[in-house]
């Protein structure tokens, strides 16, 4: 019992980590960001530039908290670890699509400016495009965290990772300069945005991986006795 109570207290920890190194990436303005407090920026006028390094920091120190609450209690920390990435990723894909769905407009004229589907001689996949994707995240996001197919669920979410990242380093490779287009839809950004969505995407499509090899089960299902 008291190696399930240590392992828990690590979770809970490592919990905090990630989700402040996620926030920190993403999120720069966000009540779990460090690097925009007007006290350290008064101390460190430049911290908001370093958003990227505390946040890949803190992912890394999440990633070194998992080690030893796995050692505690092996099968506790497999169920822990399958329910917090389930809810934190299928609610993240939930809340992606929020914004898209409702301005489907804005959201294709964003895809437009990748030029990928323009190099591939396809303008009028842009619109459609942006009709279905927002749909497929929600509706994954949804299943990921609300039904038993975990794996179907995961590999599709898998793959929207994969084109994610594709489309973000085609954006760098051709110096396009334009936001993401993951959580708000806004038009050219700094290129920095670009990087730091790219590094959230190359360090979350791990875990979605992991939890496409996982057995088919509900949220509740983890938890019950063997």
């Amino acid at each position: 019992m008291k190696r399930t109570i240590a392992s828990a207290i690590l979770f809970a920890i490592a919990t905090f980590f990630i989700a402040f190194g996620i926030a920190e990436i993403s999120f720069p303005e966000s009540f779990l960001t460090f690097t925009d407090h007007e006290w350290l920026l008064e101390i460190w006028p430049k911290a908001y530039r370093y958003n990227m390094h505390f946040g890949i920091g803190a992912c890394a120190v999440c990633g070194l908290l998992l080690i030893p609450a796995y050692r505690l209690q092996k099968d506790f920390a497999i169920r822990m670890l399958e329910t917090l990435c389930r809810i934190g990723i299928g609610g993240m894909f939930i809340f992606a699509s929020i914004f898209k769905i409702q301005d489907p407009h804005q959201f294709a004229t964003l895809v437009a400016q990748y030029q990928f589907f323009s190099a591939l001689h396809l303008d009028f996949v842009n619109n459609f495009f942006a009709l279905v994707y927002p749909q497929f995240e929600l509706w994954f996001g949804l299943a990921m965290i609300v039904s038993p197919f975990v794996r179907e669920s995961a590999f599709a979410i898998f793959w929207m990772f994969v084109s994610f990242i594709i489309a973000l380093a085609w954006a760098l490779w051709n110096d396009l300069g334009i936001t993401c287009g993951c959580f708000e839809l806004e038009g050219a950004q700094d290129k920095a945005e670009a990087w730091t969505s790219l590094i959230r995407d190359l360090i979350l499509i791990w875990p979605t991986f992991w939890l496409a090899t996982r057995k088919n089960k509900s949220l509740i299902g983890i938890w019950r006795k063997k």
